[in-house]
């Protein structure tokens, strides 16, 4: 059997398209399973309220938001996580979750997860609040992480 041009680039691509992704991917302890990703946190000022991204089984991620007592009567906080890809024009939110939490509802209150698919290409997270009765039209951020 010959081998010709096509069949070498072929089996290229496929060994490309499959071992590429394996090396570049991170461990999933890089990957803050479970766990509040480092560097993530954001306090206020005051320190009466946090927001956290929290990855939970290597692929997917919350926002956390934490309330423990506020001066702010009775305007709802809002908190959000964002996933970010970069592409050719730069970096694109692909998803995004919010959770609306009443004035006095102190406690822990977590979004929705957004997806962590490392194999899409480079991405981002942050956690942020913000504060409306309906959703803000301007956000208070953490870092970008991983």
């Amino acid at each position: 059997m010959r081998l010709t041009r096509a069949m070498i680039s072929t089996a290229i691509a496929l060994f490309i398209g499959i071992v590429v992704p394996l090396a570049t991917a991170q461990p999933a302890s890089a990957r803050a399973c479970g766990s509040v990703v480092s560097g993530s946190s954001y306090w206020n000022w005051d320190g009466t309220f946090s927001t956290h991204v929290v990855g939970t089984n290597c692929s997917t991620r919350y926002g956390r938001f934490v309330w423990d007592t506020s001066d702010h009567c009775c305007v709802p906080m809002w908190v959000k996580v964002e996933r970010q890809l970069w592409g050719s024009y730069g970096w694109l939110t692909t998803n995004a979750q919010y959770k609306k939490v009443l004035w006095g509802n102190f406690g822990t209150h977590n979004t929705a997860t957004v997806p962590s698919k490392t194999w899409e290409g480079d991405e981002r997270f942050h956690a942020c609040w913000g504060v409306g009765d309906s959703q803000p039209g301007s956000w208070t951020c953490g870092p970008w992480v991983d």
